[in-house]
């Protein structure tokens, strides 16, 4: 299945796997990001379809599908590839710490891999070792459970492509870069997200985050983990400090394009980017915290970065 994304603005991600897999947690760990607000409090098992979609910059929707996980929904989808349709990425999430469900998990993915199969589906399947918590990085048990899983996979779909990720409510980036990996895909984003990494490891930066004017996150990279809560007391709250003093200038008429801001052996860094494509404007800015000693080279990087943001979006 081949993409232009000059044709088609619209895409389908299809989010599966067992009931308990962690799916909506995850999806409500980035709704967070792109603009949504739910808690994880009370979470219900998904029922049927949960059905969410945000707007990418000026021209792409992302539609996310979670298919519940319980058996009778299960049923309801394996007779009715209908809603499978259009997919052009799948996530199929299993729960890393539920060993007694793995054979259930993987024989469920068989029978969803036949529907895609029958639908000429051709991008990878992204599977996601879910629950894969920062206290078990380093556990051999976890990591033979994952190289078991993933090598049965392998060899029963030899005739599929996959992506692995170890995904964690617990540190929101191993889920952004999960999500990531089909945005860059399908819009040509990958040079941005190499770009932003380079500047995270050569400069120290606590964090790096490209996002829009409307405080959608594009890519984001971070020196340690974080999660969700970090994420929301530590970068939420800046990027709506940022957003919010950038809306200032421009009702007033201020040309700034870029605020720093102190704090102890750090600097809060943020620069504004006016992007033109065809007739659209749009507007990304650059967050980054970094050491105050590095942070005139920085600057001189982030004027390169531009350079990165026009070869993607013109």
């Amino acid at each position: 299945m081949t993409i232009d994304k000059r044709e088609i603005n619209e895409f389908k991600l299809v989010i599966a796997g067992l009931d308990n897999a962690g799916k909506s947690s995850a999806l409500i760990a980035l709704r967070k990001k792109y603009n949504f607000y739910e808690r994880v409090k009370n979470l219900k098992p998904t029922i049927k379809i949960d059905y969410s979609s945000f707007k990418f910059l000026e021209t792409y929707r992302i539609n996310l599908w979670d298919m519940g996980g319980q058996k009778k929904f299960r049923k309801i989808y394996i007779s009715n590839p209908i809603y499978f349709t259009e997919t052009n990425y799948i996530y199929y999430l299993i729960d890393i710490q539920d060993e007694i469900k793995f054979e259930k998990s993987v024989k469920y993915l068989h029978d969803l891999l036949n529907i895609y199969r029958d639908l000429d589906y051709s991008n990878e399947v992204i599977i996601c070792f879910n629950k894969y918590d920062p206290k078990f990085k380093y556990s051999e048990d976890f990591f033979d459970r994952a190289e078991m899983i993933k090598n049965l996979i392998l060899s029963q779909n030899k005739d599929m492509k996959f992506k692995f990720f170890d995904t964690s409510y617990y540190d929101i980036s191993s889920i952004s870069k999960a999500i990531s990996y089909s945005l860059d895909k399908l819009l040509n984003l990958e040079v941005i997200d190499i770009g932003l990494s380079k500047i995270v490891n050569q400069f120290s930066c606590s964090y790096a985050i490209l996002y829009t004017a409307s405080g959608l996150i594009i890519s984001d990279h971070y020196m340690d983990v974080m999660d969700i809560r970090a994420f929301e007391e530590k970068i939420s709250s800046r990027i709506n400090e940022d957003l919010e003093f950038f809306q200032r200038l421009k009702d007033e008429d201020v040309k700034i394009d870029d605020r720093v801001a102190l704090s102890e052996d750090r600097t809060e860094y943020v620069k504004r980017y006016s992007i033109i494509s065809g007739n659209i404007e749009n507007i990304f800015y650059i967050g980054i915290s970094a050491p105050t000693s590095k942070i005139n080279e920085i600057k001189i990087e982030l004027e390169k970065f531009r350079k990165i943001l026009l070869s993607a979006f013109m």
